[in-house]
């Protein structure tokens, strides 16, 4: 045998590679790609196929050949599984179902679970693994959590974490959920109680819960999850959580947040810094109009406008807007099915191409600069419908581009930069505090003397952010010691 051999991985391919729900549907993504491009380094992988019924098992061992040829893989049954002799010294093993994927030599195992399982069999399995290993590093939700396996501690700080499986792909790549000598990391499914699991702080974007879309989750295991979150919250009102669906709930309605805003902006610590920096910050002039296709009257107002659904988070549309410049334009635009119920108009404030995203992560603020919308003139508007749908998601200059005749495409920089910049500072300090937020994003737009804010985002991506592992791991102690404090008054 090689004296430095590789440990070996076997991976246990049902829910780990795949969401079983979504069988059919499902694609290798890059992020799984990434990950076995990192496991390989330090690993030797072996990926079993072993479903129960063979049509299934030959589906998904096809499409994981076409995806990774590179990455060792076997179709066999459990029984052969268990039946197997492997040589190396160190053998880990990821699996779901622990008491059926076994070896007869010993191994290290790494518990895996996915929202995707069976409510009932994952809830049995996970409560008598937890009775078992109450201290346990290692229980995992995505394969590249392995690599914690090279790291050694005692009692490190232990994070309970919920994300849906998009923000959680996000967040890995910054190896925040690789448990190290420091941290360690547990999935927690609030569809049940597990009383066994202990944790030191809970870390999530539970709300996420509620985009049908992106979580497969029924309806009732969806309030079963509320209902577990609220009474564990309630029970452990010692565990810091980052950050609290109470303070998360004043996001959600895009009105009651602007009139929030408006009482920070106009508060007299806010103003004092206004005489100080000669910049204003201000929150742009809207209404909430609700589109149930009743007539009603559109003859007052301004144009062009913004439109966006009322709700800013929770729903699938959120990020889809409109530019409108005419009542014409208007009404066509509420025969679209994005544009039903309740809605805000909102002015469009034009500001040379220029938008600064706030990103705060604990204490830190980070501001990046990027190219913006072009400027809207209603008589520069391409289209005769009189709107114009977008995704601000996307490319935001080349996507509202197509909607104009001319498009400016020079940025016109700020040349008060550093006055605004503090001025940002200090809002973003007392956003922070009033809604007791620890993760949030926002936008300022605007030109000369005179900003907006745009909105308020819980938990944006931190794209491009450096040292973003760093600072959540900063967050979560200070978060922790702040709980403390708390407690001790």
């Amino acid at each position: 045998m090689q004296q430095n051999q590789k440990p070996l991985l076997i991976i246990d391919s049902r829910y780990t590679l795949y969401d079983m729900r979504q069988k059919r549907a499902y694609k290798y993504n890059a992020v799984l790609q990434k990950s076995f491009l990192l496991l390989q380094e330090h690993f030797q992988i072996q990926v079993i196929f072993c479903h129960s019924k063979p049509n299934t098992n030959d589906f998904f061992y096809n499409e994981f050949q076409k995806n990774f040829k590179d990455i060792n893989s076997r179709k066999l049954s459990i029984q052969e599984l268990k039946e197997s002799q492997f040589q190396n010294q160190e053998i880990l093993i990821v699996t779901h179902n622990y008491e059926q994927f076994t070896l007869t030599q010993n191994y290290q195992l790494y518990y895996f679970s996915s929202v995707s399982q069976k409510l009932n069999k994952k809830k049995e399995l996970e409560l008598k693994y937890y009775q078992l290993n109450p201290k346990t590093k290692f229980h995992v939700s995505h394969l590249q959590q392995v690599m914690s396996y090279f790291s050694k501690s005692e009692n490190p700080f232990c994070v309970g974490y919920y994300f849906y499986p998009k923000k959680f792909n996000e967040l890995v790549q910054f190896d925040i959920f690789i448990s190290n000598s420091n941290f360690n990391y547990l999935p927690i499914d609030f569809r049940f109680q597990n009383k066994y699991q202990e944790i030191d702080l809970l870390f999530h974007k539970i709300m996420d819960i509620y985009k049908s879309k992106e979580i497969n989750m029924k309806q009732d295991e969806v309030e079963l999850f509320q209902q577990n979150y609220d009474k564990f919250t309630t029970e452990n009102a010692y565990i810091p959580v980052i950050d609290s669906t109470e303070c998360l709930d004043m996001l959600i309605q895009r009105d009651e947040l602007n009139t929030k805003l408006e009482s920070i902006i106009v508060s007299p610590e806010f103003q004092k810094a206004v005489q100080e920096h000669h910049i204003k910050i201000m929150t742009p002039e809207q209404i909430v109009f609700n589109n149930n296709d009743q007539p009603q009257d559109l003859s007052n107002l301004k144009y062009p406008l913004i439109v966006k659904s009322k709700q800013g988070a929770l729903t699938a549309n959120c990020h889809i807007m409109a530019i409108v410049i005419n009542e014409k334009g208007l009404k066509e635009l509420f025969k679209h099915e994005q544009f039903k119920g309740q809605l805000i108009l909102q002015q469009i404030i034009n500001h040379n191409s220029i938008i600064y995203k706030i990103y705060q992560l604990g204490s830190k603020m980070i501001v990046q600069k990027r190219k913006s919308i072009p400027n809207i003139e209603i008589n520069n508007f391409k289209f005769d419908e009189g709107f114009y749908i977008f995704d601000t998601q996307k490319d935001l200059f080349n996507n509202v581009s197509q909607c104009l005749i001319q498009v400016d495409e020079g940025i016109h920089e700020c040349s008060n930069e550093a006055q605004l910049l503090k001025q940002i500072e200090l809002l973003s300090s007392m956003i922070s505090k009033e809604f007791k937020l620890h993760l949030f994003g926002f936008d300022i737009i605007g030109m000369n003397w005179e900003f907006y804010i745009i909105d308020i985002n819980h938990f944006p991506g931190y794209k491009n952010v450096e040292n973003v592992k760093e600072l959540f791991e900063q967050l979560f102690i200070q978060a922790s010691k702040k709980k403390d404090d708390q407690i001790q008054k």
